[in-house]
């Protein structure tokens, strides 16, 4: 049994759903007339996946169909079209213009003509009994250059209404109003690649209209999950102009089908990229797996191959996904889609402390991300050479700062060194390395070389984690005194009032402190900085 925590919006269900009319409580969607056109929004589009077995070979199959309502120059909109062989990792995009003849407003009833191409009629209808709508069944019959489908769809739950209501604000500026057809059986006639055959399966259908617009630049990426327990997830991370996912509910929304009673909507979940691919041509980068948790729901989703990528109207990844994991604890397995319109990019680093060719008192290395995207964490290693970059010795490894303290022990006073950083995201797919081009020397720790004697620390080591730190120097004011592990990590940061620094000395008191080496690096008035170790005995 599962137990969640307070943090989502849970839903209950209890009127009978496989009826016309059907107005889910507190929500904003009525059916049949939502599975319709809707007059008067920007964009609509009628989306729907398969994952189907062929009846004569035991082929696994999956396809998209997607139509979409967006007026442009003398078309009505367009439809992308996908059929994959996912035994043998064959794709076929094909993406055409359309008008729509046939588009009712108060059912699902579309009639596509698909131009530019052969010119073929589509359709996908309500399936009806005399004069009346069969609830939630349908008949699909599209053509592409290398195949077809002429399927009929039975759904067997409710629909899932996403965010509760059916309605909300997504991206930066648009809203949606959204809600899924989580589990369909499918059977129907496949064509793909010269090969025909009854095929039979389970599928999915997507619904949106709105002002929401992925053609306008919102890249996302998003997932339906179908579970083996009857559990499925519809997951949207969207990406702002800076290619961050803000922790936001508008860009951030999980909605889960747990059985015919309950929904779960929550912006509340982690989700972690594991690993990334490289397109064939190298052009693009997406994620190839994510971990989702939420509560005591654990996820593996893994996409099968990189090769499922649309081209039109831009590029982006459409393809199956296969799930692992567990719900509470027990084991689980499932099947998805995962649309990925976010391209990622190599980490580009660049060093600001040491720079090339100064003198440079040992303290803190410090470095920057220069394109940090969302969902991409990386890592950092540190490593320094005095051989002119023939070998390399370790500093650090496995950082997620962007800064490590190095006492530069063993180097001695004056040495010429070389500075590398690498950047990599967690499989190491994704690297990106930075190298000082000319040397930098080791001075002594303190401001500058030339102040280099003009601090002093007593005692040390001490065995009592009492120091007094000395600044001969009558012109020095210190503001602040930071303590650091080597490896980089604050332990104190103390502000300097007039009583803590008298006659240029400060007390610090660090008895609780376990026997180590740890660094102090003392601010300055004017943004002077002196960096000294400090020995803590037993």
């Amino acid at each position: 049994m599962l137990s969640f925590s307070f943090s989502f919006f849970l839903t209950s269900f209890a009127q009978t759903w496989n009826q016309y009319p059907y107005e889910p409580a507190g929500t904003q969607l009525t059916f049949p007339a939502d599975e319709g056109y809707h007059p008067g929004e920007p964009v609509e589009w009628w989306y729907t996946i398969a994952h189907v077995t062929g009846q004569n070979t035991g082929t696994h199959y999956s396809y998209m169909l997607t139509y979409f309502y967006y007026p442009q120059l003398s078309f009505d909109g367009f439809r992308i079209f996908n059929l994959s062989n996912d035994d043998e990792e064959t794709f076929f995009a094909e993406t055409l213009p359309v008008n729509y003849p046939v588009m009712a407003q108060d059912h699902l009833e579309i009639n596509a003509e698909v131009l530019l191409g052969s010119g073929q009629q589509e359709s996908w209808i309500t399936e009806m009994e005399g004069l009346d709508l069969v609830p939630f069944t349908y008949h699909i019959n599209a053509t592409q250059a290398n195949g077809s489908i002429d399927m009929h769809y039975e759904a067997q739950k409710r629909p899932l209404i996403l965010d509760t209501t059916g309605f909300f604000y997504q991206g930066a500026t648009g809203y949606t109003y959204y809600y899924s057809q989580t589990l369909l059986n499918v059977s129907g006639t496949m064509t793909i690649d010269g090969v025909t055959e009854p095929v039979a399966g389970t599928a999915w259908i997507d619904r949106q209209w709105g002002q929401f617009n992925p053609n306008n630049g919102e890249k996302y990426e998003w997932f339906c999950v179908q579970l083996d327990n009857g559990m499925d997830f519809n997951i949207w991370n969207i990406f702002d102009s800076n290619n961050q996912i803000p922790d936001l509910p508008t860009y951030r929304l999980t909605s889960i089908y747990v059985d015919e009673d309950t929904d779960i909507n929550t912006h509340d979940f982690e989700f972690k990229r594991q690993t990334f691919v490289y397109t064939p041509d190298s052009a693009m980068i997406y994620p190839q797996q994510w971990h989702f948790t939420y509560d005591t729901i654990d996820l593996m989703i893994t996409t099968l191959y990189p090769n499922s990528e649309v081209s039109l109207p831009f590029r982006f990844y459409e393809g199956t996904t296969s799930v692992t994991g567990t719900v509470g604890s027990t084991p689980v397995t499932g099947v998805g889609f995962a649309e990925l319109l976010h391209s990622y990019s190599e980490p580009v680093v660049n060093a600001v402390s040491p720079a090339d060719g100064i003198s440079w008192a040992p303290g803190l290395v410090d470095w920057q991300l220069a394109n940090p995207e969302g969902g991409r964490d990386i890592w950092f290693d540190v490593e320094y050479s005095i051989n002119n970059k023939q070998s390399w010795n370790t500093i650090a490894t496995g950082l997620t700062d962007s800064e490590v303290a190095w006492d530069a022990a063993g180097v001695n006073y004056g040495t010429e060194v070389w500075l590398r950083i690498t950047a990599y995201s967690i499989d190491h797919t994704l690297t990106g390395t930075f190298e000082t081009q000319t040397p930098f020397k080791i001075g002594a720790v303190g401001i500058d070389e030339a102040s280099a004697s003009g601090m002093s620390v007593y005692p040390n080591p001490g065995n009592n984690g009492n120091f007094v730190i000395t600044l001969n120097d009558a012109s020095l004011n210190a503001k602040a005194v930071q303590l650091l592990t080597l490896q980089g990590r604050q332990i104190m940061y103390k502000t300097l009032n007039a009583k803590a620094f008298v006659n240029g000395k400060i007390e610090l008191q660090l008895g609780s402190l376990p026997a180590g080496t740890y660094l102090a690096r003392i601010e300055m008035q004017g943004g002077k900085t002196a960096t000294v170790r400090l020995c803590i005995t037993e």
